[in-house]
């Protein structure tokens, strides 16, 4: 990415600037100079803001970037040109603010552009759409952006001398090494469920070689206290528990199959006693019933005599029961045959009724059918009557509108020509009105030029009066300064050495004699009197040290006195003679006041005419209108005429409400007319109708007549010739006998129920002697009692071979589960160790206590301190270079950085270096690292890295190394900016972008040494 134009709204001290990088030629670097707070860093604040959206610093918030002295209805824009490999992109980024008079802040938002053919076309209007589309273009996110391209104040030394732990934050945002740590996680969570399920298998497999029965055997229990993680031991042991089961299972059913014979022996014996003791008494009862129905036979012959009888007379009776029938049938037809004459003679007198009345209502026929004809003929009309009752309404109103409107016509017509008159005269000049507003804006120009000379002059006397009050306050330090150090040279200070030594003088005097040598100074001891006055010399000392610091305050003021001055002096600099010599602003006030006054006048005129002229138009706009209305109301004048002539010419009538009560009385006549003929025509269709079906009966009934008394004499010959076959001589001997047809049935039954009983009593007395012939019943109380005894023994042992059984079954289903837990144990730790060795190595549990992420970022780590010790070699004459501490540590370790000292041949802490070296190595190490990011990072092209780190810390020899390694740079085809105070930068770097400051905005220039 190589920087072409940067264009700043609003943006830090930038209030409008704008920056052409296309002043810096190919492989040239160049300097960013200003002085502190003038802005230089926003430059790649910006930069980063239009990439990204942020500042080039985490520190650095959105609304930190917006200018403090920006219009509050001015957005904060950064519009950023650059060049991509062979593609040229721009991009315009907006920040969110607060508009004045705005409660809710204005939205953002970001455009990217991209040069074809030519033109800039747009690629994206959306910010988070942007954002990835820039993204995905420069292959970097923002902090690896940071990283590789502008190199910003302090945080490669930061960088440097960080602990691992806070390395490890950095590098895994550069080089996406958290995926390293989210496998070391899902290993450990694969490896904590793997052990989970071991856990819980050997926890059912406790369970289920608990649950085992033992069957009260001593050996099984023996096995039982066997631990259960010995699974092969346990497989082996599984089948004594089956066979022991199996064994006593076949004990107890053997035992309960000879039970079960005997109760079933004792079951059958009790069944034969008792059957036979039910069968000796069945015997006794059937006899006893024979012996009844025997005496009864007498009886039952009567009744077979009477049957015989009853059968004689059954067909005679049949006969006179359809003689009864028929004669009751004739009855009725006749009944109905005078019913049905007598109808027939009501309904024709009816029908001759109803023809007269409707010959009566014929007579109006003609009248109706003209009445129809009318009707007919104008029905449409009284169907939209109202629109005829409005045509007739509407007409005369018409026609008075149509006169008001061509009187106001003709009014507005004479006024469109006085207006016309009055525009025909002069027009005020609208170039006459651009001439005055140039004057104007020239006066006020010079108006608001001088106030800032004003401005400019007040700042210029105040710094006038604070140069001269620093100078009096410069003047009266130095003199107090001369005072006290003329004070402090006048002092004694001799003895002085002697203070604090009170305590040893002391000492020696009492080790001394008069004679001895002196151990202090060689010379033989002729007195040990006191003759040191240790009071003054500390009273001296305690002036003296009143007095050093009294020097050093006035050494401090006179610095920054001096520094305050040449500030104050440079900045009364800056002001040139034009800035601060100001004309008579009083004059050119004057002038202004004349032209706008003259501007005033002349705006009004304008104003007239415009007035005039759309006053004129909006008349002739109305007087278009008027004409088309006139026109609309002569058409609907034409329309209604139109209506009323085809009302009046068809009804003959010319009142709508007279048509309407005529139409009316005439469609009532004939709808009344037309009921009463329908009904009386209806009447007499359905009276012939009736007189049909009464006709069709009366044929009926005669017929239905000859037919019964046919078949009664037929009847009466059949009666009369059984009564001779069967020797009835009258009726009453016949009634007599069929009075007992009734009891026939009962008679029946009974023969049927004595005849069925007898043969059943024989039948059942012949079978029950043969099976009870020759035998006699046992005890069956003892038989019962004995059966019980041996069902009670048969349910206790049924009892505990069920119970044996189950404990079998379970024991197998058990053993079934026991075995298929332990193959699964077998299987999980077979093939799950490689996994939990794999875990237990990633996650750090390894002689180099590393986990795999950090693994992975020494290795990164590594290729980066190769890459920087080339540097950082050249610069420090090969004294230098970067090395990993490789010592374990109990906490985050491998990534901390010592410096080996080829000197001594040793390796020593980071911090033990220089200032000066310390900014050697952090350049070194951030070049390494932008080198290596750029390798993983795809392949991305870095043509140019901007560099905000303090040259000031290095002697003239370590910078002159320093330059050369950003030359090197250089020559590689990147474009460098540095941004730095130090003067020497400004004698080797020819081009250099200058930041100027005027306390509250600035401006940049390129210059050319």
């Amino acid at each position: 990415m190589r920087p072409i134009a940067l264009k700043l709204k609003n943006f830090g001290p930038f209030l409008d600037e704008y920056i052409d990088f296309t002043r810096v030629e190919n492989n040239e670097l160049f300097l960013i100079s200003g002085k502190t707070g003038s802005g230089k860093t926003m430059i790649f604040d910006a930069i980063v803001y239009a990439l990204f959206g942020e500042a080039s610093t985490k520190d650095r918030k959105e609304g930190d970037l917006r200018s403090h002295f920006a219009d509050n209805k001015q957005p904060m824009i950064v519009e950023f040109e650059f060049k991509l490999g062979a593609e040229h992109f721009y991009v315009e980024r907006k920040g969110a603010y607060f508009k004045e008079g705005n409660t809710s802040k204005t939205s953002g938002s970001l455009e990217v552009y991209e040069h074809i053919n030519g033109n800039y076309e747009l690629r994206e209007s959306k910010i988070n759409a942007g954002n990835q589309l820039l993204r995905s273009l420069l292959g970097v996110n923002a902090e690896q952006f940071r990283q590789l391209f502008i190199l910003p104040q302090g945080e490669f030394k930061r960088f440097l001398l960080s602990n691992s732990k806070d390395k490890q934050e950095i590098l895994r945002t550069l080089f996406d090494s958290e995926r390293f740590e989210e496998i070391q996680k899902l290993l450990a969570d694969d490896v904590k469920e793997i052990r989970t399920n071991i856990e819980k298998n050997y926890a059912q497999l406790d369970n289920y070689w608990a649950d085992l029965n033992s069957y009260d055997d001593n050996y099984l229990m023996e096995i039982k206290e066997m631990n259960v993680r010995q699974t092969d031991k346990l497989i082996d042991v599984l089948p004594e528990f089956e066979n022991k089961g199996d064994a006593l299972q076949l004990k107890l059913e053997e035992q309960q199959q000879l039970i079960a014979n005997k109760v079933q022996n004792t079951q059958q014996k009790l069944e034969q006693n008792e059957q036979l003791q039910e069968n000796l008494k069945k015997l006794e009862d059937q006899r006893n019933i024979l012996k009844s129905l025997s005496q009864e036979d007498e009886h039952i012959n009567e009744l077979r005599n009477t049957l015989n009888e009853i059968n004689e007379v059954k067909t005679l009776a049949t006969f006179i029961d359809s003689k009864k029938s028929l004669i009751a049938k004739q009855q009725q037809n006749d009944t109905k045959m005078t019913q049905v004459t007598s109808k027939k003679d009501e309904l024709a007198q009816k029908n001759t009724t109803l023809k007269e009345q409707l010959a009566d209502v014929q007579k109006s026929k003609d009248t109706i059918e003209t009445e129809r004809k009318f009707v007919d003929k104008t029905r449409s009309f009284y169907q939209n009557i109202a629109k005829y009752h409005q045509a007739y309404d509407d007409h005369s109103k018409l026609k008075g509108q149509l006169e008001k409107a061509n009187e106001l016509l003709d009014k507005e017509r004479t006024h469109q020509s006085n207006l016309k008159e009055q525009l025909t005269g002069d027009k005020p000049s609208y170039e006459n009105l651009e001439a005055l507003d140039s004057k104007i804006y020239k006066l006020d120009n010079q108006v608001n030029e001088n106030k800032v000379k004003q401005e400019n002059k007040n700042k210029y006397d105040n710094l006038t009066i604070k140069i001269a009050t620093n100078k009096e306050s410069l003047r009266e330090a130095k003199e107090q300064l001369a005072l006290l150090t003329s004070e402090y040279e006048n002092i004694d200070k001799g003895q002085l050495q002697l203070n604090n030594k009170e305590e040893m003088i002391a000492q020696l005097q009492s080790v001394l004699t008069i004679g001895d040598t002196c151990p202090i100074c060689g010379h033989e001891v002729d007195d040990l009197q006191q003759h040191i006055n240790f009071d003054a010399i500390l009273e001296k000392q305690q002036q003296l040290t009143q007095l050093d610091e009294q020097i050093q305050h006035y050494k401090t003021q006179q610095v920054q006195l001096e520094t305050v001055l040449d500030q104050l002096n440079e900045q009364q600099q800056s002001f040139s003679t034009q800035d601060i010599n100001i004309e008579d602003i009083s004059q050119i006030e004057a002038q202004l006041y004349e032209q706008q006054q003259k501007r005033k006048e002349l705006k009004n005129q304008i104003d007239d005419v415009n007035k005039l002229n759309e006053q004129y138009q909006k008349l002739i706009d109305y007087i278009h209108k008027l004409e088309i209305d006139i026109k609309s109301q002569q058409s609907a004048i034409k329309q209604n005429e139109i209506f009323i002539n085809d009302f009046e010419h068809t009804t003959t009538f010319e009142n709508t409400e007279d048509f309407r009560k005529d139409f009316e009385n005439k469609h009532n006549n004939i709808a009344a007319y037309d009921k009463q003929i329908e009904s009386i025509e209806q009447q007499i269709t359905n009276n012939n109708n009736q007189y049909s079906i009464e006709e069709n009966s009366h044929k009926y009934l005669t017929e239905q007549a000859s037919e019964l008394d046919r078949e009664l004499s037929e009847l009466e010959l059949k009666i009369n010739n059984e009564m001779s076959r069967i020797g009835f001589n009258d009726m009453e001997e016949v009634e007599q006998a069929i009075a007992k047809v009734d009891t026939k049935a009962d008679i029946e039954q009974q023969i049927h129920n004595h005849d069925k009983n007898k043969q059943a009593a024989e039948t059942l007395i012949k079978e029950l002697e043969s099976n009870t012939r020759n035998k006699e019943v046992s005890d069956l109380d003892a038989l019962r009692q004995q059966l019980t005894n041996q069902q009670d023994e048969l349910n206790e042992i049924t009892t505990e071979v069920n119970q044996h059984s189950y404990k079998v079954k379970v024991n197998k289903q058990k053993i079934a589960d026991i075995k298929t837990i332990v193959h699964t144990l077998n299987n999980e730790l077979k093939t799950q160790q490689e996994v939990f060795q794999l875990a237990e190595v990633v996650s750090g549990k390894n002689p180099q206590k590393l986990t795999l992420e950090n693994f992975v970022l020494i290795y990164y780590l590594e290729r980066i301190l190769a890459q920087a010790n080339q540097r950082l070699s050249m610069m420090t004459s090969q004294r230098y270079q970067l090395k990993r501490r490789t010592q374990v540590s109990k906490g985050y370790s491998g990534l901390e950085i010592d410096v080996y000292d080829a000197y001594a041949n040793q390796a020593r802490h980071i911090t033990s270096l220089s200032g000066g070296e310390s900014f050697q190595a952090s350049l070194a190490l951030a070049l390494g690292l932008s080198e290596v990011v750029q390798q993983e990072a795809g392949g991305i092209v870095l043509e140019s890295m901007f560099i905000d780190e303090g040259f000031g810390t290095l002697d003239q020899e370590t910078l002159e190394t320093a330059l050369d390694t950003l030359l090197s740079l250089k020559s590689s085809g990147r474009m460098v900016g540095i941004i730095s105070h130090v003067s020497e930068l400004k004698q080797r770097i020819p081009l250099i972008l200058e930041v100027k400051t005027d306390q509250y905005q600035s401006s940049t220039q390129f210059k050319q040494q």
